[in-house]
């Protein structure tokens, strides 16, 4: 028996790391990354819906416009913004790095439980999990119950 359960985790690790990586890669490859998101709020060009109910600050529009350049850049919308301000957000969202060094820092932070900061509501993944988790319980609990509760009377009709 415990060698049938080691032999499970053993096959599990591969498995986890293996959609891990292609998660990495799928979030890497797709458009509309925290980088280019903080760069349509800082030119008030920023159309999520979170925007929409928090709004942009025109003080950050500003300072942007301010400090405006013609450098090309990879992202689309830093077209007329300074370059040093495009590298400063990279470094803050650790793009700055190449694409492995960020997978295995990710992977080193999962390890430790540390899942970083919510982009929307500035506060810790790990806070909020905690913080839904009596909700996800209950609503598990419940729908179980509800199951056995149906489907136990049906299957002995």
């Amino acid at each position: 028996m415990q060698a049938y359960i080691i032999r499970r985790l053993l096959l599990m690790i591969p498995t986890l790391f293996g959609i891990m990586l292609i998660n990495f890669a799928v979030v890497q490859i797709a458009p509309g990354g925290p980088v280019e998101q903080m760069l349509a709020r800082l030119q008030g060009l920023d159309s999520s819906a979170t925007s929409r109910i928090a709004g942009s600050t025109q003080a950050e529009v500003r300072n942007v416009s301010a400090m405006a350049g013609a450098q090309s850049s990879k992202y689309r919308g830093a077209q007329g913004l300074d370059p040093e301000l495009v590298e400063k957000i990279e470094k803050l969202y650790g793009f700055d790095k190449p694409a492995h060094e960020r997978f295995w820092l990710m992977i080193k932070n999962y390890t430790t439980f540390d899942f970083g900061e919510s982009f929307f509501r500035d506060a810790k993944v790990t806070e909020l999990i905690i913080e839904k988790m009596p909700v996800s319980i209950s609503l598990g609990l419940w729908t179980t119950l509800i199951v056995y509760l149906i489907s136990i009377p049906l299957g002995i009709r």
